[in-house]
């Protein structure tokens, strides 16, 4: 067998792994844990977060003609000693906050 043809097939092998591992890690969704600790980190600014709940199942939110997966979810906050629940919404893929709803 001669080196260059050896080269050349591990190249495409590695070339198509690469293809494969990104398309998947791009298509992949967050888990609930990891979605609530940023829903959580991006909040807490405004006032310590006492409680929080989310629904650990995405649920299909079609807002302007585009479709999310999204979690649902809730947080209670401590602000001069005023307790705030809010209800938010999160793009399951990014976990970005596309709603948050005072209670």
């Amino acid at each position: 067998m001669k080196w260059k043809h050896f080269l050349i097939g591990a190249a495409c092998g590695l070339a198509t792994g690469w293809l494969v591992q990104t398309f998947f890690h791009n298509n992949q969704l967050l888990s609930s844990e990891e979605v609530i600790k940023k829903v959580k980190d991006s909040l807490k600014t405004e006032g310590k977060i006492s409680g929080s709940w989310i629904i650990t199942k995405p649920e299909t939110l079609e807002r302007d003609l585009i479709t999310y997966q999204v979690y649902r979810g809730g947080i209670t906050k401590l602000t001069d000693n005023d307790e705030i629940n809010m209800e938010f919404l999160a793009d399951a893929k990014t976990g970005t906050i596309l709603e948050v709803e005072k209670i």
